[in-house]
Parts: structure tokens; C-alpha cells; sequence
């Protein structure tokens, strides 16, 4: 082999190896959860028809995402930290509502501050994303759940400064299996938790190690028995 046709495949292996990690790099992006942008709130009945509802007003978490990739091909994940310190009933608000609900009676959190929900598979009807399976600790008591996706959208990966996702799910779980067992008489079973999310496109640097560190150890359901 000539010295130029030995040049000429070095120079085409190093542009496809570029081409590769170009491709790689816009197909997988990081997320990061925007903790003022995203909107988590709750809701439950009071003698099973008057609406009880609230907001938690911090959350971080983060997601991994192939918004480039064909819907069979992504391994997507998302980890979210809802910090329930910041329960605040959005009706018949008050100090003593604020902390009953806070209290040991609910949502305890001064055991329990934070809800975290991990993802373990993401559900697609073709390209449209439609829920999202995983495990949710709330109360310290870990159950498997899947919040149902009314809407979700990516924009470019290429507008690697201002690229976020976006969506709005739900899930409603049953208080008692947490042992969330105060007013049994009077306030409903299910809650509904519903979770606006705002996540921005961020390297692989600035996802902070420090929002995976703010869990609470779970109790196993026999725990609470």
C-alpha cells in the first residue's frame, strides 16, 4: 500500500470514528428537572365528594433521554425527588391544616421529607409516549406504580443551550398501602399526584451528584404492618 492510499484510510477512519461520536452524542442527552418550572400537586375527596388539593413547591431529579432515536431503540430513565417539606393545601389552607398534613397522620415529614419515583420502563403507542413504569417511595414505603402520560414533547437536542422536554402525568396511589391511614372515615383512599415536568437539556458535568443523595430509606410493607 502507497504512503497516500495509507494516509487516505487513516483520514477515513478518523472521520468516521468522529461521525460515530457525533451521531452517539445527539442521540443521548441529559436532563436536568427545573425545580421552579416543574409543578407537582396533589389531590384527594373529603367525605368523597369535596376536593381536597395541595402543591409541593420543590423538585429536582433528572432524565435520560433519545429524543433522535426511534421509540424501540431509547433506554430513557427518569429520576424524580419531590421534596414534601413544601405541602402546601392549596384549599382550606391554614397552620394547623399545614401541619396535619405534615404530621405522622400523612405524609410525616419530618421521617419521610422527600417522594422519589424511579423510573423502570417507558411505554410508547408508536412514537407517542404514554406512560412510564416504575417504583415510587412515599412515606418510606416503596410500591411499584405507572403514571399515565397525557402529553409529553422534546425539542432539538441541536439547540443544546435551551433544549428541554416536557410532561404532564399522574398517578393515583392508595394512602392506606403507605400508611397514610389518618381521617380513614372521612378522606378518601386514592390521591391523585400529578406532576408538570420541565427538564433542560445539561452535560453529563452538571447533573449534580447531590440531587441523588437527598433520598430517605425506604420501609418494606411489612414495616408498616
Amino acid at each position: 500500500m502507497t504512503t497516500r492510499s495509507t494516509n487516505a484510510l487513516g483520514a477515513l477512519m478518523v472521520s468516521t470514528a468522529l461521525l460515530l461520536l457525533i451521531s452517539t452524542s445527539a442521540n443521548a442527552a441529559r436532563y436536568e428537572i427545573d425545580p421552579v418550572a416543574t409543578k407537582t400537586t396533589y389531590e384527594t375527596k373529603y367525605l368523597g365528594f369535596i376536593p381536597v388539593r395541595g402543591v409541593f413547591t420543590r423538585m429536582t431529579g433528572s432524565l435520560n433521554y433519545e429524543p433522535l432515536k426511534p421509540a424501540t431503540e431509547r433506554e430513557p430513565s427518569i429520576h424524580v425527588i419531590i421534596d414534601a417539606t413544601t405541602l402546601t393545601p392549596s384549599n382550606f389552607d391554614s397552620e394547623s391544616k399545614r401541619r396535619m398534613l405534615r404530621g405522622p397522620e400523612f405524609f410525616d415529614v419530618d421521617r419521610f421529607p422527600t417522594i422519589e419515583f424511579k423510573s423502570t420502563r417507558f411505554r410508547y403507542e408508536g412514537e407517542k409516549l404514554i406512560a412510564i413504569d416504575g417504583n415510587i417511595t412515599l412515606v418510606g414505603t416503596t410500591k411499584p406504580v405507572t403514571l399515565t402520560v397525557m402529553k409529553s414533547a422534546c425539542e432539538p437536542v441541536s439547540s443544546a443551550k435551551s433544549a428541554r422536554c416536557t410532561a404532564s402525568t399522574e398517578v393515583t396511589v392508595k394512602r392506606f398501602e403507605f400508611g397514610m391511614k389518618g381521617w380513614s372515615g372521612t378522606v378518601s383512599d386514592d390521591v391523585k399526584i400529578a406532576v408538570e415536568i420541565v427538564a433542560l437539556i445539561v452535560s453529563d458535568e452538571k447533573v449534580a451528584p447531590s440531587m441523588m443523595q437527598t433520598t430517605t430509606p425506604a420501609r418494606t410493607s411489612k414495616e408498616n404492618k
